[in-house]
């Protein structure tokens, strides 16, 4: 239906929705050749089951079918390595893990595919070494807005400060008392040093809670007033 004065929907642009993995997605499809990596704008993206095979594999290959190291553990350090943006865990890549880390990171490049830590870290990459990626993503992205903030990484909070620099045209959405994803690399000091990273934004406390009864809500305020930090 026309509206006097607007434009028809369907010329209006309609708003992206999606996690941030599916964002850096969409970012690298485009421009990840820009990287000088060799990959293609092609690329797969190696499951679950392929990483694990793929560690044990490097684990057997370094130290022998009777090394104890657990594949699991082995690939949650590295996951959790690089998205605090630490290329692996290990000092300079003597330990055995650190060894596996660097064999991993060079197999993915080798069979052209990419984890999903990888995407966090190539569209970070992309869009602080190349102005022209950045400038074109920012002005597509001209308004974001990010929900559950208080459960956001390093590195996501990086894709936010790139897309946004122009314009500081963002809105989050956290509370700070549900954080409870530090081990999975989550930041608190996102949400707590938010005005750091853009400054004088308005605050819009909801205090009113629609959702639990009184005395839920009296447990739940005891406990995180005894919240250091």
């Amino acid at each position: 239906k026309m509206i006097p004065g607007h434009a028809k929907q369907e010329d209006r642009p309609l708003p992206t929705l999606c996690t941030f993995h599916s964002l850096c997605l969409r970012i690298l499809r485009r421009d990840i050749e820009s990287l000088g990596l060799g990959y293609k704008n092609n690329f797969a993206i190696c499951s679950g089951s392929d990483q694990m095979g793929l560690i044990r594999k490097l684990i057997t290959r370094k130290a022998g079918k009777d090394e104890k190291l657990d594949p699991g553990f082995a690939l949650g350090m590295i996951s959790r390595a690089r998205n605090a943006g630490l290329e692996g865990p290990g000092e300079g890549n003597t330990t055995l893990l650190g060894e596996v880390a660097e064999s991993y990171r060079a197999e993915l490049k080798k069979l052209g595919v990419v984890d999903f830590d990888d995407l966090l870290v190539y569209a970070g990459r992309l869009l602080e070494d190349h102005k022209e990626v950045r400038d074109y993503w920012s002005d597509f992205f001209r308004y974001i807005m990010v929900d559950e903030f208080q459960d956001t990484n390093a590195l996501q909070m990086n894709l936010l400060r790139r897309l946004a620099a122009e314009n500081h045209n963002v809105a989050v959405v956290g509370d700070d008392d549900q954080s409870i994803y530090g081990w999975r690399g989550a930041e608190i000091s996102n949400i707590l040093d938010f005005e750091k990273f853009f400054p004088n934004p308005t605050v819009i406390k909801l205090e009113q809670n629609y959702r639990s009864t009184t005395p839920i809500l009296h447990t739940a305020n005891s406990l995180i007033a005894l919240n250091k930090g």
